[in-house]
């Protein structure tokens, strides 16, 4: 369509413009920054050309966004992730600059965008009374990160946003598109939305009779199955004190280790995840159904506790893009802040169910990978370095 040449040439030169700051992000791409690119130390010692007002004049508010400031060293960055789902486009910003688009998945046509917020509205120096002002007619929920060992961090959650302060200043902002599932036989969200968990589920079982044997077992002694993804530049993972300590060198990169067998669809899978410095937005969790090429991950599921924000989140990574399927808040007191924390994941068909301490958190149908595929344990890291302890992994066959 002519139109749509128009605005796509005009970004196009946006790009190029911005070429010499290119950084790769794995939300839109499946590998960490090629040795040639720029890495984020040195993007931000570019005097950045603001690319945001000709985006916005060009295609309008985004459908859904992401916004985040990070100390490095000394410097406060604003990295910022703005999605155009009917447009199949994603934009990175550094302090305004592009830095990188990438490829989304088309959504439906009964989608509602966040088109109510706007990313130019959020500044670092808001506090929450400046957010409530802002936001004065819809009711906010509040929840304390002082469990999760952040004691001046608090989380606000509105109609298709979620913003995270410390110390009473935004640091986080992320608006979410509501993307309704196909597969259900009624209509129903299927993009990150939150949902009250059950307050009394049975603790799962995997047979009524005796437990099946261990398809996968690691209790991270030496020699551990799992591998790293990729090289000591972006990770590293070693075994200390029978547990798998795997870092992230690659800040809001996904970072994994991955097991070469069992490649399975339906399964049981238990592990202990330990995240003892996390930010509101660091996040581990389990790689599911991915396939194997040399090129990396070209498609998987991808399920993360974000411990700092009692939250966890399921998402799809196919055809080079990220798409949210849901989010659920994990209820006060469900954390161990202090320990590890029990996650089980349970895949059948297309049927995913998660538990975190033996309370159902999350449960949805979604039917884009219903095949075989590996597993792998991940962390997308607020800093780096970062690290995240895995323990005691067990992977059963489902009755």
């Amino acid at each position: 369509m002519p139109v749509k040449r128009a605005w796509l040439a005009s970004l196009f030169a946006l790009a190029l413009a911005s070429l010499a700051c290119n950084l790769a992000r794995s939300a839109a791409t499946t590998a960490p920054a090629d040795e040639g690119e720029m890495t984020l130390a040195e993007a931000v010692q570019v005097t950045p050309e603001d690319a945001r007002p000709e985006v916005l004049r060009l295609m309008g508010p985004p459908d859904s966004f992401t916004l985040q400031w990070q100390d490095l060293d000394g410097t406060l960055v604003r990295w910022e992730e703005w999605s155009y789902f009917d447009a199949a486009t994603r934009f990175d910003f550094l302090d305004g600059e592009l830095v990188w688009t990438g490829d989304l998945d088309p959504v439906v046509d009964a989608t509602v965008f966040a088109h109510a917020y706007s990313p130019m509205d959020f500044e670092p120096t808001m506090t929450t009374d400046d957010v409530r002002s802002m936001l004065a007619d819809q009711t906010l929920e509040e929840a304390s990160l002082a469990e999760a060992d952040i004691p001046t961090g608090i989380i606000l959650a509105g109609d298709q946003i979620l913003l995270g302060f410390d110390n009473d200043r935004l640091v986080y902002v992320q608006s979410f598109a509501l993307i309704p599932d196909e597969s259900a036989p009624t209509p129903a969200a299927s993009a990150p939305t939150m949902e009250a968990p059950a307050t009394s589920a049975p603790t799962p079982q995997l047979a009524a009779t005796s437990a099946p044997a261990a398809l996968l077992s690691d209790d991270f002694q030496s020699p551990s199955p799992a591998a790293p993804l990729f090289g000591t530049r972006t990770m590293t993972f070693t075994l200390a004190s029978g547990e798998g300590a795997l870092t992230s060198l690659y800040p809001g990169g996904v970072v994994p280790v991955m097991y070469a067998a069992p490649v399975v669809a339906d399964f049981a899978l238990e592990v202990a995840i330990r995240f003892p410095d996390a930010a509101p937005s660091s996040a581990a969790g389990i790689i599911f159904r991915s396939d194997d090429t040399p090129d990396g991950l070209a498609y998987y599921y991808h399920l993360t506790l974000r411990p700092a924000a009692s939250l966890l989140e399921l998402a799809v990574w196919k055809d080079g893009a990220f798409s949210p399927i849901k989010m659920a808040s994990i209820p006060t007191g469900g954390l161990d802040v202090d320990g590890a924390n029990h996650l089980r994941l349970e895949a059948r068909g297309d049927q995913l169910r998660v538990w975190i301490n033996n309370v159902l958190t999350l449960e949805v149908s979604d039917t884009r990978l219903p095949g075989p595929g590996l597993l792998g344990l991940s962390i997308v890291s607020s800093q780096s370095p970062e690290t995240v302890y895995f323990d005691n992994l067990r992977v059963e066959a489902l009755p």
